[in-house]
């Protein structure tokens, strides 16, 4: 873990009140924060590439029984 999201914890643990936590992760913050760690850069989920969402629409045909469950023909 990192210095940075370290002190988002403990701020917070401080907004709800919990410094019994927050004494708890200040005893083990030699233990858990990596000065080495550079967390993973991550894409967004919905920036598409030119080659994504290029789905053609598709005609289906279906079937719904006594009960309203649907199937497909």
């Amino acid at each position: 873990m990192d210095n940075i999201s370290f002190e988002e914890i403990i701020s917070t643990l401080a907004k709800c009140g919990r410094a019994d936590l927050i004494a708890e992760m200040n005893e083990v913050k030699t233990k858990i924060i990596d000065e080495d760690y550079k967390p993973p850069i991550r894409m967004r989920a919905d920036s598409l590439s030119d080659t994504e969402g290029s789905a053609d629409e598709e005609d289906i045909e279906i079937n719904i029984d006594d009960n309203g469950f649907y199937s497909l023909k």
